[in-house]
């Protein structure tokens, strides 16, 4: 028995504060229907499509870690951790780590919660299971006023199907309390209906051709036998592909006047620039990363900035804290565990910007220059190989308080010649 289960069978006063369906119906929207936007639906309109790939994708490519903060402010990164393979490698014996973060991100995303199963045998963890938000629905408890716990639900293959909160690795989007997450289908259901109802209308003026392309008018009234006549004929000599071109003839006092109604005339262009603006905001991205004839950033750099900034960092704090909560023991908490994701490696760079970032780096003291070596993937150098010093670098190693000077090849303990000036 779980504390959990202890409290909810002790405590007679509890009371069902709410019971939420991330699938479910939805209240009556601006443009008509009552239910709620399908995520087949949504992903029918290529800028929102393009925005959940774009995302997704992004944070997939990411690996996370483990740090350790000491009491000395120090801090240690830890790499081997049995956890970190699950995450960055293979969740279980199903779906590899890149398939499995992109679709835990798509539901925190569209559902506004990610749920997957803890495989336990006692505190280790032996695998992650991603469960279906679609399928989900939670029921929260009450006592004294307080929310106090959650029981989740899924409709699995099996049958509807409990879990605890202890049991599961919750990823809450916009939560207010902690239990039930807001997702973008139900927050921004109005906006995205538009966007399907513009993207329906436009298909449908280009596939039944509703709107006459050109028009013949007669002075006089014609007869049944010549109007049948005239429209066989014109379909015969004028229309189609193949008979693009041709000199029109007309009789009988016929007048030819041509219809021109483009997408411009129609509001099509502008309406489509309003709904994929919209749609970038929705996610926090730049509207030039879904849609190339948008100028509003400068430079792709200044894109990929604002993109991490706005977009990825608080998807990202969002995974960190839902890892922390629930894969980290209590006794790791104390001692000042943490998981982290770096996302700086989506920043697009050039060789040469990437190059001179890291040489500043190494310049300022902050990294060493083997460490600065595997930030561009390149191994420990070789008995063989010849790497290029400065005349004017002296190097300070900090374990033995010894400073080395490349150039003279000789290697001098730094306090000992502090105090050799000072005497």
């Amino acid at each position: 028995m779980g504390i959990f289960d202890f409290f909810k069978k002790s405590s007679s006063s509890n009371n069902v504060e709410s019971n939420f369906r991330y699938g479910g119906s939805s209240i009556d929207s601006f443009f008509g229907g009552s239910s709620v936007i399908t995520e087949e639906e949504a992903m029918q309109i290529p800028a929102f499509s393009a925005a959940v790939d774009l995302i997704t994708g992004a944070i997939a490519t990411l690996d996370f870690y483990i740090v350790k903060n000491n009491k000395d402010k120090t801090v240690k990164r830890i790499e081997d951790d049995p956890r970190l393979s699950l995450l960055n490698r293979q969740p279980n014996e199903y779906m590899d780590a890149y398939t499995f973060k992109k679709a835990l991100v798509k539901d925190f995303l569209l559902y506004g919660v990610s749920n997957s199963y803890l495989e336990r045998t006692l505190n280790r963890l032996d695998a992650l299971y991603l469960l279906s938000s679609k399928q989900t629905d939670v029921t929260v408890y009450v006592k004294d006023g307080y929310k106090r716990y959650a029981e989740t639900y899924v409709n699995t293959a099996s049958g509807r199907k409990k879990f605890e909160t202890y049991e599961l690795l919750s990823v809450l989007r916009d939560s207010d309390d902690g239990f039930i997450g807001k997702g973008i289908l139900k927050q921004n259901e109005d906006v995205i209906r538009a966007a399907i109802a513009l993207d329906k209308y436009s298909s449908s003026v280009m596939k039944n051709g509703s709107l006459p392309m050109s028009v013949l008018q007669s002075d006089k009234k014609l007869s049944d036998s010549v109007f049948n006549n005239l429209k066989k004929s014109w379909a015969q000599l004028y229309q189609g592909s193949e008979n693009a071109g041709k000199t029109v003839i007309l009789e009988e006092g016929l007048k030819y006047t041509p219809i021109s109604l483009k997408p411009n005339d129609l509001e099509l262009t502008e309406a489509k620039k309003t709904s994929i603006s919209d749609i970038a905001r929705i996610f926090n991205i730049p509207e030039t990363m879904i849609n190339s004839n948008a100028g509003k950033y400068g430079s792709g750099e200044h894109n990929s900035i604002v993109f991490l900034q706005y977009c990825i960092n608080p998807i990202v704090e969002a995974l960190e804290g839902a890892l922390n909560l629930s894969l980290l023991l209590e006794k790791e908490k104390e001692e000042g565990y943490e998981f982290k994701i770096d996302p700086s490696k989506l920043l697009q760079m050039t060789r040469k910007e990437r190059a001179e970032a890291i040489s500043a780096e190494f310049n300022a003291g902050l990294i060493s220059f083997w460490e600065a070596r595997q930030e561009i993937d390149m191994p420990q150098a070789t008995n063989d190989d010849y790497l290029k010093l400065s005349l004017g670098t002296v190097l300070y190693k900090y374990s033995k308080d010894e400073m080395v000077i490349p150039n003279t090849m000789q290697s001098k303990n730094a306090l000992k010649n502090e105090e050799e000036v000072r005497y």
